[in-house]
């Protein structure tokens, strides 16, 4: 009989089983919760931020990015900075970026190549671009920030003062007032595009780049928008005399005393410098080009207004600026009084993000990081090669490789065969041409006018010696072609400009004192040719004899073998281009030509005997006789 065996009720195992398998995975679910709590945050984070409300959900769609490039520009901005600018947006652009950040901290530079930067900016394919004032962007940078679609700044940060005044050898001089419309209007018409894209306010912009802008603030009642408006716009909204008391905006230098909220200059200087009744905008049929009316200049004052033209057919995007008319008082409410006008706007980082110039404070890379809700940040500096290009195309180094290219050359003719000389020549002069072109500040005329002026001094020496011309026409073409390489070969942006004649002057000024330092030397070496340890090589020396001096440098400061006078005659076995051999009376010795190149078999006459060897020149008709 057999024994039938316990079996447990199939349905209550499945249910503990089942239980058991529920108990293991909340146990695992804890423990993988407490595991990820116990983490740090995430790179370039701290646990504050990490705890703030940044998610992408956060940040505004147009804002958000996931790859973030730094640009910075440090320091004076010159063509070497926009050329750099230009290369690393273009990095950016390759390299999948979705944001790009410019962070600035610079005194500004050359308009030029401020301009540069600023349509290297808007015509990039990255629209999301941000303006970091880290912690100032004063003159140039300002005009920078204004070409971002927006501002962010450190704390404190600086920003403004972009009046365009030029640099001469006596320092900063004031443009004058005759040339100001010239280079005002394109710095207008950047700055104002820059607003009408990205809706800064036109006339807080003009006040970056010209003097005698007064503004207040005002808020439309119906919608909150704010605005700034000039002195006769003020008076269209509002009744009484203008409040003229605690501007928030400082302006560089103080051209009147406010006491009181009045002006401490006479009501007539006061009415010059503000504009009297606002500006005409509309032009006369023929006398202006035609454009839309919503591509109109909107200029802040009288004397901006005069610049409506040339600014207008510049800028490409319509403005959203309202006109103010009467018809509007009672629908605006004052604000503030922004500027007295007496110079060029700076604004604080307060004052800026008051008057809607900015969006956020931002005190680092995390805090930027954290603005964007950003999963890479990545810094695109300076590189060192381009370091190194500013370095030679730098006014000193430059002059000093003038130098040393002129004495090479020098050496090398007068003392032909060994090339030396000449090899440091010519490296000179691949380090005077390649570093300008490299940056464009070179081009190929000015490399035509060195090669063929270098052609024709050698013509002058070597095949029509004492003829003149070829020598004349080669020093000014390779004097013209080494001032050349200090202006822009694609042409300055204004060519009659102040900083065009700067760079020209400069550049006049620079090969001048080179060319005079390097006669200078020339000088010293004629006289002391032999006696110098390294060109006492480059001289032929007698053959040793037994009563030689075992000191070369003493070797050549002892007396010359040739007991010849100055006036004895004799006749060139070689040409003296300059130097080479002449025979006086059977005896073969070194000789040099005094003025220009003698042929051989002519006839010579001493002139002096140095240490550089006997001087001659062609004896004259009598004397040949």
């Amino acid at each position: 009989m057999h024994r039938r065996s316990k079996l447990p009720n199939p349905t209550a195992e499945t249910r503990r089983v089942t239980l058991r398998r529920l108990r293991t995975l909340l146990l695992a679910c804890v423990t993988l919760l407490s595991w990820v709590a116990a983490q740090p945050p995430a790179f370039g984070q701290s646990a504050a931020d990490a705890a703030a409300p940044t998610s992408a959900a956060t940040v505004p769609a147009a804002r958000q990015a996931d790859n973030v490039a730094i640009i910075t520009i440090r320091g004076p901005i010159d063509i070497h900075t926009a050329r750099s600018v230009e290369r690393r947006i273009g990095l950016a652009e390759r390299s999948n970026t979705d944001a790009i950040v410019i962070d600035l901290d610079t005194p500004g530079g050359e308009v030029h190549a401020v301009i540069a930067i600023t349509n290297a900016i808007r015509g990039s394919s990255i629209t999301n671009t941000v303006a970091w004032i880290n912690p100032d962007a004063i003159s140039g940078g300002a005009i920078i920030a204004l070409a971002c679609r927006e501002i962010v700044y450190n704390d404190p940060a600086r920003m403004g003062d972009a009046l365009v005044i030029t640099l001469g050898l006596g320092g900063l001089q004031p443009v004058p007032r005759d040339l100001r419309s010239k280079f005002l209007s394109p710095v207008l018409a950047d700055v104002v595009d820059s607003a009408r894209r990205h809706g800064y306010d036109e006339y807080l912009v003009q006040g970056f780049v010209s003097q005698g802008i007064e503004l207040w603030q005002v808020r439309e009642i119906e919608t909150g928008n704010l605005l700034t408006i000039n002195e006769n716009e003020y008076r269209m909204l509002f009744e009484g005399v203008p409040i003229r008391s605690n501007p928030i905006v400082a302006s560089i230098g103080a051209g009147r005393t406010l006491a009181g909220g009045e002006s401490g200059a006479s009501e007539g200087e006061s009415a010059a410098r503000r504009g009297g009744e606002r500006p005409p905008v509309r032009f006369e049929e023929g006398e202006h080009p035609v454009v839309p009316e919503e591509d109109y200049f909107n200029p802040a004052t009288e004397e901006v207004a005069e610049l409506i033209a040339s600014v207008s057919v510049a800028l490409t995007e319509s403005t959203q600026r309202p006109t103010i008319t009467p018809a509007d008082r009672g629908r605006y409410e004052f604000v503030r009084y922004v500027s007295t006008g007496d110079g060029p706007l700076v604004v604080t980082r307060d004052e800026a993000l008051a008057l809607g110039l900015g969006v956020a404070t931002v005190r680092s890379d995390a805090e930027l990081e954290a603005f964007f809700s950003a999963q890479n940040l990545r810094r695109l500096d300076f590189s060192w090669s381009e370091s190194l290009v500013r370095f030679m195309t730098s006014i000193p180094v430059r002059g000093v490789l003038i130098v040393v290219f002129i004495l090479g050359f020098f050496i090398e003719m007068t003392s032909p065969g060994t090339a030396i000389a000449g090899s440091i020549a010519a490296i000179a002069l691949v380090g005077l041409i390649a570093p300008p072109f490299m940056i464009g500040m070179a081009g190929w005329w000015e490399i035509a006018a060195i090669t063929l002026g270098i052609i024709f001094i050698l013509c002058e020496i070597f095949v029509l010696p004492g003829f003149g011309i070829f020598g004349i026409l080669g020093m000014l073409m390779l004097f013209g072609g080494l001032v050349g390489t200090f202006v822009p070969n694609d042409g300055p942006l204004f060519p009659d400009s102040p900083q065009a004649r700067s760079d020209l002057l400069f550049g006049v000024a620079t090969v001048a004192l080179a060319v005079i330092t390097s006669l200078a030397g020339i000088w010293f070496i004629s006289k002391h040719f032999a006696t110098l340890p390294l060109f006492s090589r480059l001289v032929l020396q007698d053959a040793p004899n037994e009563e030689a001096t075992t000191e070369p440098m003493l070797a050549a400061m002892s007396e010359p073998a040739h007991q010849l006078r100055i006036g004895d005659l004799g006749v060139t076995t070689t040409p003296l281009h300059p130097g080479g051999t002449a025979e006086f009376d059977d005896q073969l010795v070194e000789a040099a030509a005094e003025l220009g190149f003698i042929d051989a078999g002519t006839k010579v006459r001493v002139v002096r005997i140095d240490s550089f060897g006997v001087i001659v020149e062609p004896a004259d008709d009598a004397e040949n006789a």
